[in-house]
């Protein structure tokens, strides 16, 4: 069990977006599904959609490791991409076509409870996007849904790709804030713990159906964050009380 919280010591909080407060699933499925639609193809676009965001993950670790050269999401999603249209040749997609259907991850989704929580807490706290995502992801997204921040930090342009320790605490360094006066806010109990080990204290919001209907595993509460939440309307009165 971790320390109580002091919420009188904590002025930030950051955030991971990819499926935290941004719907990537649904988003993607949704596009997928209207564009199989339209070309008669035989394509799952709930599987494409995660295979699409797994493999991505994938390509990242190896850019992390450094048998890929520094890339973005940008240009991760669109490497996979390429992939995926292989393995589903009734796709008839031109690079053109490629390149548009990337674009999807720049109007993903938002989910419902996210924009009035995140309001609420920039009253109190400084609310700051830490993510994996490229800044143009995490701009384009935000303005597409009218979620506003008070700085957007993409581990793109940090040297270090989340869950290494130097991205949190390289975030935090970028705005003068140590890391025991921060609270990484996720859906992902893996980028939480990178976090806490980074010296951070950690806040819980599972989202339900992230993946897709029946594919949520385990998001119980768990004894070691310093925060659980059942969604982001309770995160913020917990954050706010």
């Amino acid at each position: 069990m971790p320390d109580p919280i002091n919420l009188n010591q904590i002025t930030t909080l950051t955030w991971d977006i990819g499926g935290t407060v941004f719907d990537w699933h649904h988003s993607i499925k949704d596009d997928v599904a209207k564009r199989a639609t339209a070309q008669g193809a035989d394509v799952d676009p709930a599987l494409f959609a995660n295979t699409w965001r797994r493999r991505m993950f994938e390509q990242l670790k190896r850019v992390r490791t450094g048998d890929l050269p520094w890339m973005n999401a940008d240009e991760l999603h669109r490497m996979v991409l390429d992939e995926l249209a292989e393995q589903h040749p009734s796709l008839e997609y031109s690079a053109r076509d490629l390149d548009e259907l990337n674009q999807v991850w720049h109007r993903l989704y938002v989910w419902p409870d996210a924009p009035e929580a995140l309001r609420r807490l920039r009253e109190r706290y400084t609310v700051v996007v830490l993510t994996v995502m490229s800044t143009a992801i995490a701009v384009d997204s935000s303005k597409h849904n009218g979620v506003e921040w008070d700085a957007i930090i993409s581990c793109e342009f940090l040297g270090h790709y989340k869950p290494a320790p130097e991205a949190y605490q390289g975030g935090l360094k970028l705005l003068g804030v140590e890391p025991s006066e921060a609270i990484m806010c996720a859906a992902h109990p893996g980028d939480l713990r990178a976090a806490m080990a980074a010296g951070l204290r950690s806040a819980y919001v599972p989202r339900p159906g992230e993946s897709g209907e029946g594919n949520d595993g385990d998001i119980s509460p768990q004894a070691d964050f310093d925060v659980n939440a059942t969604d982001f309307t309770d995160l913020a009165d917990q954050l706010l009380a």
